[in-house]
């Protein structure tokens, strides 16, 4: 299998352009000035000149409720899942600055700008929002509606896990480092992928702050740091992880609906995703040729940069940070999984498939090849398909396009969002991800930083595909045993036995002891629940060799040749169906993983 996992960049050159703005409902209410033009009558001339001009130096706000969530509509959204509230698109005509409060019917839930809410429940909600300027306030609120929507992707099985990010920054001069800001990417909960139960953070968390396009993001204020020292912040979060597979759909949903704005959002050029370059656009026609079904372009396309890429391994060895344009990671046909990603989401949106970079922790590799924690993180790519909605695609893992997902991987921030500076905090713009820090004199300090990313609570034997791999591996010790008792046998008879000689029988009683030998070891093999019928079924046929060889044996001390032919001939059947089910295991396992 190949490697999974790759480098985080923190720090990248600088793209200074704004922000992707995620596509939403919006609800506004503005509260004019009191000086109000009566319908077809003159203006009110009443009043004092000083509340007149009062009245004209401060004008209320305006009120602007946008709400959103992924895979959902205007009106109608999931239970289970974040909805996103943002009152960024408010604004004061005076330039005062804005307070926000949010309501879910009588409860007030938060202060912020932006905001999450995950609804519990289905049913009608009321969602009220007031902005206020000091002076004077506007209030807004927009009625939604929480179903519980079908889904296309089968869960197998869920683990839970602890899920720790960890950054660590050493000072090693000459000068002090002050002011030290650090920002992480915080999961959230993405049903049915994953779900965040709690979050963690360590001293110096100041607040969450949502992106343009509703990542997460925790700030924390590390304060100074002298020559020769370290500091450090981290997160950790207690979630549950899925695997899973896609059930079959339709002919019928096999089109974007084409009032869907993720498909003019997502399938445009940006920031190293450079689709509508003409080496992209040629790659993506001549891999899609004349096909105009979207999933069935998507696995063409996964297909394709499969073939056309290399694995970096030696990139990933050095550290080389740095992100390439997708059409110079075609030219060049090697790279990380950051490459694999950049290269397929372009391609996707060349093709009208609207796709995403998606970063994260890769829990299944961290767990099977870092014992518990690696320092690097992982990227992969989100698209969106009729019928399934926005779906995790592990392009760099090579398993297979929308094979069974064991893969595990943790999402904590998706969109362009990480290659440029996207995040304005207080007039100032950062990465979503990294240290910020300020320093007097004309010597720039030597600064380290270092970044590890840990499971815990979930052991690697836990997983199905290992669990299930040692499984077959444990099957295969014992069925080559099974050849060589049968191989012993057939040298310790002699050349032209006779069937019901003493001494062939007592050879024949040494193979039946053996057989019983074998099925106790297959019943001895440590299996998960998810093998336990396959587990029993081998039992069963071992225990059907047992007993045609106890007859055969039989047959053999009566002298009963007809009758020893046919529980021989029953015996060698028997023997082909074990290796015959142990083979099909094989192949499904193939399959599936």
């Amino acid at each position: 299998m190949k490697r999974i996992i790759c480098y985080l960049i923190l720090v990248i050159s600088i793209i200074s352009v704004s922000a992707l703005n995620a596509g939403c409902c919006s609800v506004f209410e503005g509260i004019s000035n009191d000086n109000n033009t009566g319908a077809g009558g003159a203006a009110n001339s009443g009043g004092t000149e000083e509340a007149t001009q009062e009245r004209m130096e401060n004008i209320p706000p305006m009120a602007i409720l946008d709400v959103y969530q992924q895979n959902s509509g205007s009106d109608y959204f999931a239970v289970g899942n974040p909805v996103y509230l943002s009152a960024a698109n408010s604004s004061d005509a005076n330039g005062d600055i804005l307070n926000f409060q949010w309501q879910i019917g009588d409860t007030i839930i938060s202060n912020s700008e932006r905001t999450s809410y995950i609804f519990g429940s289905i049913g009608e909600y009321e969602i009220i929002l007031t902005v206020d300027d000091g002076i004077s306030t506007a209030k807004v609120s927009k009625q939604i509606y929480l179903i519980e929507l079908s889904e296309n992707i089968l869960i197998k099985r869920a683990y839970e896990i602890t899920a720790g990010i960890e950054y660590t920054i050493t000072n090693e001069g000459p000068a002090d480092i002050k002011d030290i800001t650090c920002l992480f990417e915080t999961p959230q909960t993405y049903r049915p992928f994953q779900i965040i139960k709690s979050v963690e953070s360590g001293q110096g968390r100041i607040d969450d702050i949502f992106t343009d396009d509703y990542n997460l993001i925790t700030r924390f204020d590390l304060g100074n740091l002298p020559a020769g020292e370290s500091v450090r912040a981290y997160i950790n979060c207690d979630a549950v992880l899925y695997e899973y597979e896609y059930a079959p759909i339709s002919d019928g949903e096999y089109s974007y609906d084409p009032e869907d704005s993720d498909l003019s959002l997502y399938t445009i050029s940006e920031y190293y995703i450079d689709s509508n370059s003409q080496q992209i656009k040629s790659a993506a026609e001549s891999v899609a040729g004349q096909e105009t079904d979207p999933t069935e372009i998507a696995k063409r396309l996964y297909d394709f940069v499969i073939d056309k890429m290399v694995y970096d391994e030696e990139k990933l060895v050095q550290g080389i940070s740095g992100y390439s344009y997708a059409s110079e990671i075609l030219r060049n046909g090697k790279g990380v999984c950051t490459d694999y990603s950049i290269l397929y989401t372009a391609l996707c949106r060349a093709a009208g498939i609207p796709a995403k970079f998606v970063q994260g922790l890769p829990v299944f590799s961290i767990l099977s090849e870092g014992g518990g924690e690696l320092p690097y993180g992982h990227a992969w790519v989100e698209i969106k398909l009729p019928g399934y909605g926005w779906i995790p695609v592990d392009i760099t893992a090579e398993g297979g396009f929308m094979a069974y997902n064991y893969y595990l991987n943790m999402e904590t921030y998706k969109g362009s969002g990480v290659f440029y500076k996207s995040l304005p905090i207080e007039r100032e713009n950062y990465y979503p991800a990294g240290f910020y820090y300020f320093w007097e004199g004309d010597i720039e300090p030597d600064v380290r930083r270092e970044e590890i990313y840990r499971v815990s609570g979930l052991n690697p034997e836990d997983l199905s595909v290992i669990s299930e791999n040692e499984f077959l591996d444990e099957i295969e010790s014992v069925l080559s045993e099974y050849n060589a008792a049968l191989i012993h046998i057939n040298q310790a008879h002699s050349e032209d036995w006779i069937f019901n000689d003493g001494q062939e029988i007592v050879i024949e009683e040494t193979l039946l002891a053996r057989l019983i030998e074998l099925s106790q070891q297959l019943k001895n093999v440590v299996y998960s629940e998810n093998n336990a019928a396959d587990r029993g079924n081998l039992i069963s046929i071992s225990e059907e060799i047992i007993l045609h060889k106890q007859e055969q044996i039989h047959c053999m001390k009566t002298s009963d040749y007809d009758c020893y032919q046919n529980e021989y001939n029953i015996f060698i059947d028997s023997l082909e169906r074990l290796f015959y089910y142990y083979n099909n295991m094989v192949e499904n396992f193939k399959r599936k993983y």
